[in-house]
Order: C-alpha cells, then sequence, then structure tokens
C-alpha cells in the first residue's frame, strides 16, 4: 500500500523546509509529497526548489510533485493536491506541523484493516501561556460529534483511552483512503473554510468507514501566522461567521430529517463555543454586552447562511453524503 504525503503552504517557506524535513526524517517515507503553493507566493516556490536541490528525495524513492492553486483558499490548495495524488492513503498534515519519526509509519499499520478508511492523530501545539509553551491536558473523549450536533475536538489533548474509534480528525494530522475522497466541497465558507476536515471525515464514515485516532500518531504543531481573510481570533466577526456557516451546512448534509430538526433549534436556541444561540447570547451580555451582541449577530447570520447553503445544494449532493455518518 503506497501513500502520498500533501502539504498546502502559503507564505510560510521556513514552515514548510521544517515540515519537509521531518517527512523526510521519517522511519517510514512516503511514496509521494505533494506541496501545494499559491501562484503568486513566489518566495515558497523558491525556497522549494533550493530544498530540493539539496536534498533530493527521488534519491530514497520519493516522488515530490508540485502542484500550483490559482485562487486563494485553504479547500482549493487541497482540491489542487488531491488531483495530483497517486497514494493509496493520502496523509493531509499543516505547512506549520512537523511529524514525529514513527508518523507515517503507525499510520499505515491501520490501514491493514479494510473497514478503516482513516486515521489521525494528536497535533501537540506549541505555544507559550501560563503553564509552559506546550497545551496540554488530558481528556477522555475526542472527536466526538453529538446527537445534537455540538462537536468535540480535543485531538491537541492527551487521550487517556490510546486509540479510539471517533467521528471526525482534525485536518492538521489525518490521513483517508483515496478512493473514499471526494473533492472538499467548496461550498464552505471563509478562507481557512473551518471544519472542511469534519465535512471529509463525515463522508467517508457516511460510507460505512471507521475513522481511527491514535495519539502516537503525532505532530508538533506551531501554529503560524496566516494571511488573507484568515485569522486565528476565534471571536473575530468574519471567523465566526464561516464557522457557524460551515458547522450549519456541514451539519445538515450528513443528519436524517428529525435529528435536522433537533440540530436547528440547538443551533439558534443555544449554540456552542463561539456559535452563540440566544442562551449563550444572553449568559454573556453581563461580561460584555457590545462583543457577546456582535458575536450573536455574526452567528446568527451565519448559521442562516448555512441553511440556505444546503438548501440550494441539496439536490446535488451526493447518496452517501444524505446517509447519517
Amino acid at each position: 500500500m503506497t501513500a502520498t504525503v500533501l502539504i498546502p503552504s502559503y507564505r510560510r517557506p521556513d514552515r514548510l523546509v521544517a515540515c519537509l524535513d521531518g517527512v523526510m526524517a521519517g522511519r517510514r517515507l512516503p511514496e509521494q509529497i505533494v506541496v501545494v503553493l499559491r501562484d503568486v507566493d513566489l518566495d515558497s516556490q523558491a525556497c522549494l526548489e533550493d530544498w530540493l536541490t539539496q536534498n533530493r528525495p527521488q534519491e530514497r524513492g520519493v516522488t515530490l510533485t508540485r502542484a500550483i492553486a490559482d485562487r486563494p483558499g485553504q479547500i482549493v490548495a487541497m482540491n489542487s493536491g488531491l488531483q495530483v495524488a497517486t497514494g493509496d492513503v493520502v496523509c493531509f498534515i499543516d505547512d506549520d506541523c512537523v511529524p514525529w519519526q514513527n508518523w507515517l509509519e503507525r499510520i499505515m499499520t491501520y490501514y491493514d484493516d479494510p473497514q478503516v478508511g482513516g486515521v489521525g492523530g494528536r497535533d501537540v501545539v506549541h505555544e507559550k501561556h501560563e503553564q509552559g509553551d506546550v497545551l496540554f491536558g488530558r481528556v477522555d473523549c475526542v472527536g466526538k460529534i453529538a446527537w445534537s450536533g455540538r462537536i468535540v475536538g480535543n485531538h491537541h489533548l492527551d487521550l487517556l483511552d490510546g486509540a479510539v474509534e471517533v467521528d471526525h480528525l482534525k485536518g492538521a494530522n489525518m490521513s483517508f483512503r483515496r478512493t473514499l475522497l471526494k473533492p472538499f466541497d467548496e461550498n464552505m465558507s471563509g478562507g481557512s473554510c473551518c471544519l472542511n476536515d469534519t465535512d471529509a471525515s463525515l463522508h467517508v464514515r457516511s460510507q460505512g468507514y471507521r475513522l481511527i485516532y491514535d495519539p502516537v500518531i503525532a505532530v508538533d504543531h506551531y501554529p503560524a501566522q496566516r494571511f488573507g481573510d484568515s485569522t486565528r481570533e476565534k471571536t473575530a466577526p468574519g471567523l465566526v461567521y464561516s464557522d457557524s456557516h460551515n458547522w450549519v451546512y456541514c451539519m445538515l448534509k450528513y443528519m436524517g430529517p428529525v435529528r435536522r430538526c433537533v440540530f436547528l433549534a440547538y443551533a439558534l436556541l443555544v449554540g456552542t463555543g463561539t456559535r452563540y444561540g440566544v442562551a449563550k447570547w444572553l449568559a454573556a451580555l453581563p461580561r460584555s454586552p457590545r462583543d457577546a451582541t456582535v458575536q450573536f449577530w455574526a452567528s446568527t447570520r451565519g448559521k442562516i447562511a448555512g441553511v440556505r447553503t444546503y438548501l440550494r445544494n441539496r439536490r446535488l449532493l451526493s447518496p452517501t453524503t444524505e446517509r447519517e455518518a
């Protein structure tokens, strides 16, 4: 079974080099690496050529394929990479991540089971905070989606139970069988297209396959600057709008009729995280009325737009997408 490692990158050439060095330091090398760059990002293109000259991956049996995205956005980049990926398994990794030595080796062992459609792991986030330089915590739940549509992530934390079956994987460190993937959905909103990884995960699950999360399949994640309309400020109105839109659109695609009704009531009346519903807005009002109202309004507009996007594209969705995941 062959593997492709797919790395989208934009204006972060130093991080891209570190990521490539990490992949090539692995105990199991991929048959193909696909690097996706923007047509306007000439610095990264020049940096990649220098790296190729110095490292010559082809001499170690690794083909490096360049893909050029002619439009902005993460989904455009991912789809440009998918078009040229040839491996049986496609492993996605962010360019600001460095995989551990056993990363690909351990991923591939799970694909011996024909019922496994996707495998992912932990991204150890290196970020300064009061307790140190790494975000740390121990949890007993990772990658789950409640019946109400509430999403539990926690992929960056330490899981108490080791490898488990999950509902969704995290884009910084995930892999799927290539034949189960379809092009990433360009109806998702925003430059970073939040939840495109959840959408891909649910698409694979809707075909009857299992997803595995193993915390030992780890990458070091050094969150780098984003450009364009992408931001790491979770309460920025633009990001709240896009995130709320994608949440509603993605959940409606994979839920049955009854569950959709429950989910919409939950999304609008309660909400989750930064996707304020009425209850979360009222609870946040005493702390900061203006900020709470701005966030609630951005979230509500995003959710309504997400419903419209789903209704507009409903007839185009595949039968597997319409099946509960």
